[in-house]
């Protein structure tokens, strides 16, 4: 798309959802999560990134924050459960050995014997694959790479090829495991490990989780999508490339669009409102 097709009100919300709003966002929800996740002294980027390099402890953060995001209610029990299972068969000193194991049955089998304990089900069909599956990439990274961890791993595929695409294939390709799930992680490595730029921009799309937040301001920023039809697949590709159009971080205005969303527009009805009142704060009503 050349650039004089952007529409200056929609490079406007863009910058505007980018800036402020992204702020908030990394500092009050994404490095406040990831420390309770990674279990780190501090949310500084550095120790997040050091934590997370940990094979044992960027599991355990990935049960405790990503897994079970999208489970509802019950999340945070069920991100409870999954940690304690992991950490009643290994912990970080022992995890080496649980990576030289043939699958990750055993991570599965404690899983199981923690919600019996709870009397809660263990939703065999959901949960099984999620769990043992983690696990189970974990352990061929160790294979490949003895020492690293999924995080490191998708780190050092970004910085060899350029490209992401083979890594959200893989995790997606794991039952229990969505593209939404998947994406948002990939985004906040992307973030941490200050990879986007160098990401090839046909895999951005990757790293542009879509949320009901970020197909609402779809539907204001890219006029010409179907707001009933489009995939979410196309919706994180136009918006990836509106945001590198507009000189800004996709990373930051997903970030800043889902801030906007959760903590300042709140119900899906108001957003019309909200979006017309942004709109006119920045003086391209």
């Amino acid at each position: 798309m050349p650039q004089s097709d952007l529409n200056p009100r929609s490079a406007a919300i863009i910058a505007a959802l980018a800036s402020d709003r992204a702020d908030r966002y990394i500092q009050e929800v994404l490095l406040p999560n990831l420390q309770h996740a990674a279990r780190t002294e501090t949310m500084e980027i550095e120790a997040l990134r050091t934590a997370l390099s940990n094979p044992f402890r960027c599991l355990q953060a990935f049960f405790a924050h990503y897994a079970f995001s999208r489970r509802g209610k019950d999340k945070d029990e069920l991100a409870s459960m999954a940690v304690i299972a992991l950490r009643r068969i290994t912990d970080e000193e022992s995890f080496p050995k649980l990576l030289e194991e043939a699958d990750g049955n055993r991570l599965w089998e404690a899983f199981c014997q923690v919600c019996q304990e709870r009397r809660r089900k263990n939703s065999e069909q959901l949960n099984r694959g999620l769990l043992a599956g983690m696990l189970e990439l974990a352990q061929e990274v160790n294979a490949l790479e003895q020492g690293d961890s999924i995080i490191g791993w998708i780190v050092r595929g970004a910085r060899a090829t350029d490209r992401i695409e083979a890594q959200f294939l893989r995790i997606v390709d794991i039952r229990g495991v969505g593209p939404k799930t998947t994406s948002t992680f990939l985004r906040d490595v992307a973030f941490l490990f200050e990879l986007e730029a160098r990401i090839d921009p046909l895999d951005r799309l990757y790293i542009q989780p879509v949320d009901r937040w970020l197909r609402l301001a779809a539907q204001v920023i890219v006029p010409e999508l179907d707001e009933t039809k489009s995939v979410d697949w196309v919706i994180a590709g136009k918006l990836a490339k509106y945001s590198r159009i507009a000189g800004v971080s996709g990373i930051r205005f997903n970030m800043g669009a889902s801030y906007f969303g959760t903590r300042e527009v709140r119900e899906a009805d108001r957003y019309p409102l909200a979006m017309e009142d942004l709109i006119q704060s920045l003086g391209k009503g």
